[in-house]
């Protein structure tokens, strides 16, 4: 069976009190004030280091926004990049990759190295990618 309704109190007709709603506009507003002080401070960070070591701006704030992401997500979307990028015909021209290089062959290289630690059955390898050990019993 349904309740019946209580008639609404004055307090909740009226809504809330001036003095509560003064507080909460100013917090609010200081919170607001905080966080264009904060963005403002990493423009200027982002600034600075772009022009101290000359960094492309993109790149850098897509990191940045990448870094923020749990491990899956971030691998997702790099292998997504990737990915994309080579079936739009980005790496066609891959002398302006030539100083990356040495960069992919590092990834590469530590991808084959966990691929054969994981097969060899290291535990510690195997606990970074969340696999187990093979059983020896």
């Amino acid at each position: 069976m349904a309740k019946k309704m209580k008639p609404a109190d004055a307090a909740t007709v009226r809504g809330v009190a001036a003095s509560d709603l003064k507080r909460v506009v100013k917090d609010i507003n200081r919170h607001k004030e905080n966080a264009s002080e904060n963005s403002g401070l990493a423009g200027q960070a982002t600034k600075q280091a772009i022009e101290q070591y000359g960094l492309d701006r993109k790149a850098l704030t897509f990191v940045v926004g990448l870094s923020r992401n749990e491990t899956a997500k971030q691998q997702g979307t790099l292998r997504g990049v990737l990915d994309y990028a080579d079936k739009l015909g980005m790496f066609d021209w891959i002398d302006m990759f030539d100083d990356m290089i040495p960069t992919l062959e590092r990834i590469v290289q530590r991808a084959r190295d966990r691929e054969g630690a994981t097969e060899k059955g290291d535990p510690v390898v195997q606990g970074m990618l969340g696999t187990q050990a093979p059983s020896t019993h």
